[in-house]
């Protein structure tokens, strides 16, 4: 079951770089300050030169002129250069918009700043150069200029929004600038109506700061001031989930719901709360929004996965149905629809909907269940022509899309072909990480070290501390080699790096007990065993207690590993090379003596990954 939950975050930072780049820039008409801007993609409409409707100095007015040609042609880096010139020498509020406006289109950040400061300048009044001044100031991460400007805003025009934006902080700096940006906004003088905004947003800076408590304690405050204020309430609500007290956040929201009962994001939070405590009653909560709009694909697509949770696939079924509808979930909803389909035997179906799974978080999974498929109906080459198709279409998903052919390959007996195909992606991408793990561990099921440990070891010179391929290249050097010292230093720092890692951790207790350390190796094995109840981690710790002597918790442990895989290889082999019968658990022989330098080497199993 996916987590429902989604962190409600500070307001949309509106200064953000995209924001910026893409807003509306303010291009006013007829003279007007205050009328509606123009937006920025379209300047080259302004069909109003400047130049005929204002007395210029004959030297501005040919630099004007020459910016309203520019302009007119969509030369906007001439007009822009020209017009700024004009902006500082006549500090003209049309030029100086005009500049402004030109600067946001271009994504030119010194011209925005420069024009937005004049703009405010020139006229201290007018919202829109605030406006314009904040953006410019978040441009170039400053954000007490920027809060100045979002002061001005919230206290003559009422802008909760840009009040609150500046508190999305640059990442890189936020440990630093948090502390005093706190400061600054309990500092800035607000009317007693207005105060209680700046604790919501010292609440959101604590949050940031991951200061839980006392942004727990601020937004308590708050809404003390401001009882029903839905951001105050979903923050608080949000935190309080992040301090695991989701009763206590289900308790806020459904409190607020009694007084505030219409009010959907409200209702949606506590819908989504009760995902982790009562799923029929979330069913409930979601089907009251479903009630108010039944067109909303997002509550219709939750509301699917709960049903489907809950056993109902006819009524999930019906839901992403009508989820698919909406571009934005359709990738998801028809992958749902494609497992319940290929759970219920229908494979046409199935495949039907992985193959419209275009994007998103189950692209690959969807593109991997859609070649087994294809390749068990219509064969392997069916399926390979399938993932190669898609790499045309999604050529930035190459690398992976060509390690779910590789797989393919390899689960057909095809290792050769396997190892063709990786390394003609590798021919075009030498260095891609997931290519050379890819073909290193192929290599390996092919008895070839060689290869494997060429491969990890170019993915090692690009990241030395990478604990996966350092763990392979241990794993398999003791596979295939006698140099265990070497092994046990690879394994040794990979499990430093990643201490709680099971495959890490099973590597470190069997390199141990090859190298004759079986007493020592025995924690590691049982700890990894508690992680991951794996059958390869199952034949390695069982080996160990026979080893040591405990023969009953062998074969339980071999047991239970053949209880999760009943065929599986290394745990049938180990029993037999040891004398166990892995079909009743009993000792074929528990008076032989097996030979411990037997004992000692590692069974033939694949590389942990």
């Amino acid at each position: 079951m996916m987590n429902l939950l989604k962190p409600i975050r500070s307001a949309p930072f509106a200064i953000s770089l995209i924001a910026l780049l893409t807003a509306c820039a303010s291009v006013p008409e007829n003279g007007n300050p205050s009328s509606a801007a123009a937006p920025a993609d379209r300047i080259e409409t302004q069909k109003r030169p400047l130049a005929s409707t204002k007395p210029f100095a004959e030297d501005s007015l040919y630099q004007i002129l020459v910016a309203d040609v520019a302009l007119t042609r969509g030369q906007f880096k001439t007009a822009l250069d020209n017009y700024l010139v004009q902006a500082r020498k006549t500090r003209d509020a049309d030029i100086i918009r005009l500049t402004n406006s030109i600067a946001t289109h271009q994504g030119d950040a010194v011209a925005i700043l420069e024009s937005a400061q004049l703009w405010v300048e020139v006229e201290p009044k007018q919202a829109a150069a605030h406006r314009a001044a904040l953006q410019a100031y978040a441009l170039h991460k400053r954000p007490f200029e920027a809060l100045e400007q979002a002061s001005w805003l919230y206290r003559n025009e009422n802008d909760v929004e840009a009040f609150l934006a500046v508190t999305a902080i640059d990442e890189d700096n936020k440990q630093a600038l948090i502390p005093r940006l706190i400061e600054a906004y309990r500092a800035i003088p607000l009317e007693p109506d207005q105060q209680a905004t700046a604790e919501l947003a010292v609440a959101i800076l604590f949050r940031e700061l991951d200061d839980l408590d006392s942004a727990v304690a601020t937004s308590q405050h708050f809404l003390a001031l401001s009882p029903d204020n839905q951001r105050g309430l979903l923050l608080l609500a949000q935190l309080l989930h992040q301090q695991d007290r989701v009763n206590e956040a289900s308790t806020l929201l459904a409190d607020a719901l009694q007084r505030q009962p219409d009010d959907r994001n409200l209702r949606l939070q506590y819908a989504r709360f009760l995902t982790l405590l009562d799923r029929p009653q979330a069913i409930l909560q979601f089907e009251l929004l479903r009630e108010q709009n039944a067109d909303d694909q997002q509550i219709n697509y939750l509301l699917g996965l709960l049903y489907l949770n809950q056993g109902n696939e006819e009524q999930a079924i019906a839901l992403f149905q009508q989820a698919s509808r909406d571009p934005s979930i359709k990738a998801d909803a028809q992958y749902h629809l494609a497992t319940i389909a290929e759970r219920n035997g229908d494979l046409t179906t199935a495949l039907e909907h992985y193959q419209q799974v275009k994007f998103g978080r189950n692209y690959l999974g969807a593109a991997s269940r859609a070649a087994i498929l294809l390749a068990q109906g219509y064969g392997i080459d069916q399926a390979r022509a399938y993932l190669q198709g898609l790499r045309r279409q999604q050529p930035n998903q190459a690398s992976e899309l060509i390690q779910l052919e590789s797989n393919l390959l390899v689960s057909n007996n095809q290792s050769d072909q396997a190892i063709k195909l990786l390394s003609s992606g590798l021919q075009a991408n030498p260095t891609d990480a997931n290519l050379l793990y890819a073909r290193s561990m192929v290599a390996e099921l092919q008895n070839n070290f060689a290869l494997a440990e060429q491969d990890l070891r170019a993915l090692l010179a690009q990241d030395a501390d990478n604990p996966t391929a350092l763990n392979a290249l241990g794993y398999t050097m003791i596979l295939h080699t006698d140099r265990s010292e070497e092994a046990y230093r690879l394994i040794k720092r990979a499990y430093l790096l990643n201490p709680g890692d099971p495959a890490i951790i099973d590597s470190m207790g069997w390199v141990l007990f090859v190298m004759g350390r079986a007493e020592e190796a025995l924690p590691f094995l049982q700890k990894a065993m508690a992680i991951l109840p794996d059958p390869e981690i199952a034949a390695h710790l069982g080996e160990v207690l026979w080893f040591l002597g405990n023969r009953q918790a062998a074969l339980q442990t071999w047991q239970q590993g053949l209880a999760r895989s009943p065929s599986h290889p290394t745990i049938k082999n180990t029993m037999q090379r040891l004398g166990a019968d892995p079909s009743n658990s009993q000792i074929i022989n528990p008076d032989s003596e097996t030979d411990s330098a037997t004992l000692k080497q590692p069974s033939p199993t694949e590389p942990n990954q």
